[in-house]
């Protein structure tokens, strides 16, 4: 599978209710070793967004990326709904996009996950 796959597709929940579409993609290096040099990378999760009104240029990553505060600002409350779906929500990928194997209420906001690591 290849990242153009899984960018801009639709993402449904468990009942077929829209989530949004896919903004990027969450990899982690931890596969097997390839030609005994590094590990290869597995899709962790997906950044999904209900619009895609501009870039997130990095500020959906939480709280520890600095940069203008009109921007910062803006670009939260654009992608207040953005949400992070773990690998492990995905259910099938088809035609019609992504189908998750969970409801949408329990998909995490990417600002919820950053707030539960930062009390």
């Amino acid at each position: 599978m290849r990242l153009s796959d899984l960018l801009a597709r639709p993402v449904r929940d468990s009942s077929g209710q829209a989530v949004g579409q896919v903004a990027d993609v969450r990899l982690v290096q931890d596969g097997p070793l390839l030609r005994q040099v590094h590990h290869a990378f597995r899709v962790a999760g997906l950044i999904v967004v209900t619009r895609h009104t501009g870039r997130l240029f990095g500020y959906e990553r939480g709280p520890a990326i600095k940069g203008p505060w009109l921007v910062r600002m803006l670009l939260k409350v654009l992608h207040r709904n953005t949400r992070y779906v773990p690998w492990e929500h995905v259910d099938r990928i088809d035609e019609a996009g992504i189908l998750l194997r969970v409801p949408l209420r329990e998909v995490p906001s990417v600002h919820d996950l950053y707030q539960e690591s930062n009390p």
